[in-house]
């Protein structure tokens, strides 16, 4: 037998292979793919809505603390300032990103066999990037990093400016709002990837998009609602 012959029998062997991976990978990649859609609406109405919750608050506090009357209310307005200043930077620093990575990934070409190895690679790096994200939202450092700021904000009303009553109002609106921050947060990133890392790779039924939910912030004593539709 001709060594061009052996040549054609491996590579007729190889070929089932071949088309066996490119499979697999296709399947990953729609998999990650998926759950980013599912998620991107949560994403980005969550990140967007209490980013302008906590900088409309915060930019509230501050123009508005030349114009209020009384030490007391001023005091307010500071730590009202102060702390919503400190959520928006933390959601500009560490903001979700589900939302963009749903649109990057799918920007991703994946003709050649190469272009879909680099974009299962990237996906899979967004996908731990996410769901560590998710994870670090309710995390309990999130908590007690949330409670530590609402804590000092209400001792400072309870003891710096003598109003132990408004301290504690002050404290509670700040750490109810804080909770409902991180109850509210996705978590379908980190379902997907544990089913990822185990190998379930079936779909499953698509989430509910924008389902309404109710978004708090800390105005100094008092709290701030609202209704995302």
């Amino acid at each position: 037998m001709s060594f061009s012959a052996i040549t054609r029998i491996l590579l007729l062997c190889l070929l089932p292979f071949c088309g066996a991976q490119a499979s697999d990978i296709s399947t990953r990649i729609d998999f990650i793919q998926t759950n980013f859609d599912r998620s991107a609406s949560h994403s980005a109405s969550w990140q967007t809505g209490w980013l302008s919750l906590f900088s409309a608050t915060a930019a509230v506090n501050g123009l508005a603390w030349s114009q209020t009357d009384g030490d007391h209310n001023r005091y307010d307005r500071v730590v009202g300032f102060s702390t919503s200043f400190l959520g928006a930077a933390d959601m500009l620093l560490n903001p979700m990103q589900t939302h963009h990575f749903a649109r990057q990934l799918r920007a991703l070409p994946a003709t050649t066999d190469q272009q879909q190895s680099a974009k299962l690679a990237q996906a899979e790096a967004w996908l731990s990037m996410a769901a560590e994200r998710e994870r670090y939202e309710q995390s309990l450092l999130n908590h007690a990093l949330a409670n530590l700021v609402n804590g000092i904000a209400g001792l400072a009303v309870a003891y710096d400016d003598g109003r132990p009553d408004d301290g504690w109002v002050t404290f509670l609106t700040g750490v109810l709002a804080s909770e409902i921050k991180i109850l509210t947060a996705p978590e379908t990133i980190t379902d997907a990837e544990i089913r990822y890392r185990s190998g379930n790779l079936r779909p499953v039924a698509a989430a509910k998009p924008d389902t309404p939910y109710w978004q708090f912030a800390a105005f100094g004593p008092v709290l701030s609602a609202q209704y995302r539709f």
